[in-house]
């Protein structure tokens, strides 16, 4: 009885993730105006249906969170399908190619700055800049000394992870908003810097930096009758899928806990014999480490970079992205991502009330969940993670 239970719960949740690959598909499909009115009232209908037939949405949801793994390795398997299937039913289909690559760059800068402020309470403003010194380190290894990107993209993240070693007397010194109005301070600088000093470009940035070339493949090179953007999919869910599987293992350890422990209460932290000090420079150096990695991917991408590109708006739509999705939730900046960096696009077909439309999508989401989307409820702590986290870095 229960292998056939299983086996009903892993036919629902096939069926689930492949209808909803498809509607997808079909939302990227369709260019009316209407057609994407018609796409929020289904989500706003299907989300108040949810309140009234709750029980019969928990059903049919429990399965995904009984058999994660299994739900995670079925969508894994239709993203990697996209490229395939995409060109089939979408016209554009190399322009949505880009989008979702430029969505995946998100995810992986959203989840960093989610291990600083979700995770822990760490208000960190220059994630553009961060993102901004990963992409002008690849881009200066790779012009300058004609490295390649298995060497330039790891050191793209050491080096923004180094530079936030930098912060490290505000780091201890300072929390919340004053945290936040040093990273302001230091992003801008940044850009600044970028925008000033000539031998990395100055106003004109870096151009003509080479693509990926992985021994001896080109990621120029179109795979059969496929964009050569697919190239740059396939690597950036790669690289997605070890980011997620690394913030994951973090968020279970006593990195995570510990980290948790401290946003909620640092004083208490601190008398249960926590460093919180050690405790938050390593969540700041590792969410910048990944912030460096996606910079470095965009560079190797598009070829050309300047200090626009890493301007404090980036840095606000990573924060509403955290915010929106739901603060110390993998999942949920993964959904917020995909609601804030897709769906704009959709809305270009009607220029003038785009930014309109776009706004009245985040007030209507935060009025309706001012928690975000999925927001993580409270950790529970007991004496054996609080005695390991001790032996961690006290």
């Amino acid at each position: 009885m229960k292998k056939e239970n299983k086996f009903l719960d892993y036919i629902k949740i096939i069926l689930v993730e492949v209808v909803a690959f498809f509607l997808f598909l079909f939302f990227l499909k369709v260019e009316s105006i209407w057609t994407v009115i018609v796409a929020i009232l289904l989500v706003a209908l299907i989300y108040f249906l949810s309140k009234i037939y709750k029980e019969k949405f928990q059903a049919l949801l429990e399965p995904f969170s009984k058999y994660q793994n299994f739900a995670t390795g079925v969508l894994f398997i239709l993203l990697v399908l996209y490229p395939i299937i995409s060109p089939l039913m979408i016209v554009h289909s190399t322009y949505w190619t880009l989008i979702l690559i430029q969505t995946g760059i998100y995810i992986m800068i959203a989840l960093g700055l989610n291990f600083q402020l979700g995770s822990t309470g760490m208000m960190n403003l220059a994630t553009a800049a961060f993102y901004g010194i990963g992409a002008y380190t690849a881009g200066l290894l790779a012009l300058k000394l004609g490295w390649s990107a298995l060497i330039t993209i790891p050191l793209a993240g050491l080096a923004a992870a180094f530079a936030g070693l930098l912060l490290v007397i505000p780091i201890y010194k300072t929390k919340g908003h004053y945290l936040a109005l040093v990273t302001l301070a230091f992003g801008f600088m940044l850009v600044l810097a970028a925008d000033n000093i000539e031998i990395i470009g100055g106003p004109q940035g870096l151009k003509n930096i080479p693509p990926v070339n992985i021994f001896g493949y080109s990621f120029l090179t179109n795979i059969g009758g496929l964009h050569f953007y697919t190239n740059y999919y396939y690597l950036v869910l790669a690289l997605l899928g070890i980011t997620i599987l690394v913030f994951a293992r973090l968020f279970n350890s006593w990195v995570g806990l510990t980290s948790a422990y401290i946003r909620d209460d640092e004083l208490a932290a601190k008398g249960c014999g926590i460093n919180t000090n050690f405790r938050k420079l390593i969540v700041f150096v590792v969410g910048n480490f990944f912030m460096g990695v996606a910079g470095a991917l965009y560079a190797h991408m598009i070829g050309f970079i300047s200090p626009p590109n890493f301007q404090f708006a980036q840095s606000l739509l990573i924060v509403a992205i955290v915010i929106i999705g739901g603060m110390d939730n993998i999942l949920g900046v993964i959904i917020a991502s995909i609601l804030l960096v897709v769906f704009p696009e959709k809305l270009r077909v009607v220029t003038e009330y785009r930014i309109f439309l776009y706004g009245i999508l985040l007030v209507v989401t935060l009025i309706l969940r001012p928690r975000g989307i999925l927001p993580f409820g409270p950790r529970k702590y007991d004496s054996s993670i609080l005695k390991f986290a001790r032996k961690g870095g006290s």
